[in-house]
């Protein structure tokens, strides 16, 4: 019986090492997004109600790829619950709460002509770690969430011109018209109306940009 279980073990570690060497191995470049498909549920869950991606994906987050200059390590600066912050690279594609279901990532990379706006946009970047999220997907305020972070450091670093537009968002079912149950839950307990209409930004429209290439899915 122990060595059955011994054997369980060893075949489950070598199901999840081989679902994680390729995107380990894969050359990250300071700058690339990191799309990401959650299958978790609530608030990811909603979003992938209201949003879609390149080849069908529901992305429910994105990060950009940062080097440290003094410990040469690859990490993620991204906006999440409960603030902005810096996260290891392997942390972020295989984060320990979704150990056994991690989400999808799909890795874009800015297009030749807008390259030399990646050192600039990862100082905007940090300048803003600590920065709480924006639950209320309101440009307006000194929040963030995942795609709007993205959106605001290349657009400061573009001069103050947009890299990836901006859309109009929607929180009603594709299929009913209706507003999603957990976007009214959402929008009551923050005591706002629900931004209907409002301009905004999303990973899954980010990921459909002519200013980047798609280089590993």
């Amino acid at each position: 019986m122990k060595k059955y279980f011994g054997l369980v073990l060893i075949f489950q570690f070598l199901f999840i090492f081989s679902q994680k060497s390729p995107l380990l191995n894969f050359d990250f470049k300071e700058g690339d997004l990191i799309f990401q498909e959650s299958f978790s549920k609530n608030m990811d869950s909603a979003i992938k109600q209201v949003t879609t991606g390149i080849d069908s994906y529901n992305f429910t987050h994105v990060g950009i790829v940062y080097k440290d200059s003094l410990s040469n390590g690859l990490y993620v600066i991204e906006a999440t619950h409960p603030r902005v912050q810096i996260t290891p690279l392997e942390d972020y594609l295989f984060p320990k709460k979704n150990e056994n279901n991690p989400p999808v990532s799909v890795v874009g990379r800015l297009k030749d002509t807008y390259q030399k706006l990646i050192p600039q946009a990862l100082m905007e970047a940090l300048k803003l770690i600590g920065k709480e999220y924006d639950d209320a997907f309101d440009l307006r305020n000194d929040q963030y969430y995942c795609s709007e972070l993205i959106y605001k450091i290349f657009y400061i670093s573009n001069n103050y011109k947009d890299v990836f537009p901006l859309n109009i968002m929607t929180f009603k079912s594709t299929k009913s018209g209706e507003y999603i149950p957990y976007w009214v839950d959402h929008f009551k307990k923050l005591g706002i109306p629900i931004p209907e209409g409002e301009l905004g930004i999303n990973p899954g429209a980010m990921s459909k940009s002519d200013k980047i290439d798609i280089i590993y899915k």
